[in-house]
């Protein structure tokens, strides 16, 4: 009987359980080079870079759970997930998540086709439909702009470029890691406008709940680290345009 309540202990212990998940929420409003989704599972992309290296560093085995953008904050409140990246604080309902050093800088940009000027100030995107994601907040332009601010609403990032190629606007709005990569890639890339209006810089974090598994000093030592290796500016420079 010993034998056996040993027996049974040891492969407790060498089974990976809960404990050692770090669960990830993953917007599906995101697209390459931030997520690559096949048949809905994330096999690809900077935040699954990130995320494997991240869980590595913390000697955790990192999982992928993917939900719409407006429900990113649901997994974190509920404890089906334990961590949240690239997003600040002002994106989000929720006022107690911890907020994480800074993980990946990027900027937010209007975008344009070749045939059509690139946009010098916000003052000329008044009353213009501009490519926007369903559940984003883009305050540079929400405050500016108020009424006359068109949002044309998609699921993604590239359901908005497609949207642009067929000019369906003139205008979408996005970030320089997505519009820059996809100048690399696109088959109808050279259609794209290599000049783009830059709306504001901005440094992107994880969110932790506040009572989660992972406490947010462990989570900074991580972060840190991967940057000293140059492991997070490794990841990002594989996406860049040559």
């Amino acid at each position: 009987m010993r034998f056996i309540l040993i027996f049974f202990a040891s492969l407790m212990l060498a089974m990976p359980g809960r404990a050692d998940e770090l669960v990830y929420v993953v917007s599906t409003g995101s697209a390459m080079p931030m997520t690559d989704f096949r048949d809905g599972v994330l096999v690809g992309g900077l935040l699954k870079e990130f995320g494997d290296a991240l869980a590595r560093e913390l000697r955790m085995t990192p999982r992928y759970l993917n939900v719409p953008r407006k429900r990113v904050e649901a997994p974190l409140a509920n404890g089906q997930a334990d961590i949240l990246c690239d997003l600040r604080p002002e994106w989000l309902d929720g006022k107690d998540w911890l907020w994480s050093d800074a993980i990946f800088t990027n900027n937010e940009i209007v975008a344009t086709r070749l045939d059509t000027a690139a946009v010098r100030g916000v003052a000329e995107l008044r009353r213009q439909r501009i490519g926007t994601i369903l559940g984003y907040r883009y305050a540079h332009l929400e405050v500016p702009l108020g009424d006359e601010f068109a949002r044309d609403d998609a699921i993604s990032d590239d359901f908005n470029l497609s949207k642009l190629l067929r000019k369906r606007f003139r205008y979408m709005l996005t970030n320089s890691l997505y519009f820059d990569y996809q100048r690399k890639i696109h088959p109808e890339r050279a259609l794209l406008n290599p000049v783009a209006y830059k709306v504001s810089a901005f440094d992107t974090y994880c969110a932790l709940p506040p009572r989660g598994k992972l406490a947010l000093p462990a989570l900074d030592r991580a972060i840190q680290a991967l940057k000293r290796r140059g492991e997070i500016q490794a990841i990002v420079d594989r996406f860049r345009p040559n």
